[in-house]
């Protein structure tokens, strides 16, 4: 069976003199680079590579919401900009243990999402919303992007009021919508 991969962070540039890059987060555990340095590079169109993270940090300012990474090897600006779109990632069997109620976005996507017994569709994607400057707002809900039968997409709030069963092993989601919800998003 091939290795599954899991997407910590994207590189959007570089960042300071000594190699460092700047990186869109995906993941909500930005500690982890620094708890386990060993990850894995993949450029464009390549198999991942693997790579120690040095160090980390969280900017501030307009940066704020993205990771700042130092990699061993990279030591220039201009080899940081070789980097450009490449992916940070990690084995799916390095992935952190969740405690209960807490969910990998990868093991939600591909879920069937299931309405009082009624198939609703399939999720296909997640959505965290942000602010006009692009950092994500931590207590608004997460939005699942269920794709119908027909074809046609409908955003669906990631809330414990919703929610009444989530089954990753079943890839199942069983959902208690308030009436009129998905009305609204069709």
């Amino acid at each position: 069976m091939a290795e599954e991969w899991i997407s910590l962070a994207r590189v959007v540039r570089p960042q300071g003199r000594r190699g460092e890059v700047l990186a869109d987060l995906k993941t909500d555990f930005p500690d982890h680079f620094r708890e386990y340095p060993n990850i894995f590079l993949r450029l464009p169109e390549c198999e991942p590579q693997p790579v120690v993270v040095e160090d980390s940090w969280l900017p501030t300012g307009r940066s704020a919401g993205r990771i700042v990474l130092k990699l061993r090897g990279v030591d220039s600006i201009s080899d940081a900009e070789k980097l450009l779109n490449a992916t940070i990632e990690i084995a799916s069997n390095q992935r952190l243990t969740l405690s209960n109620g807490n969910y990998y976005v990868s093991d939600l996507i591909g879920c069937q999402m299931v309405h009082h017994g009624d198939l609703l569709g399939t999720v296909v994607d997640m959505h965290f919303p942000q602010d006009p400057a692009g950092k994500r707002i931590e207590d608004a809900a997460a939005l699942f992007v269920v794709e119908r039968a027909n074809g046609d997409e409908v955003l669906i709030p990631f809330a414990n009021a919703f929610v009444t069963g989530i089954d990753t092993a079943a890839r199942k989601i069983e959902m208690n919508l308030p009436d009129g919800l998905l009305e609204m998003n069709g």
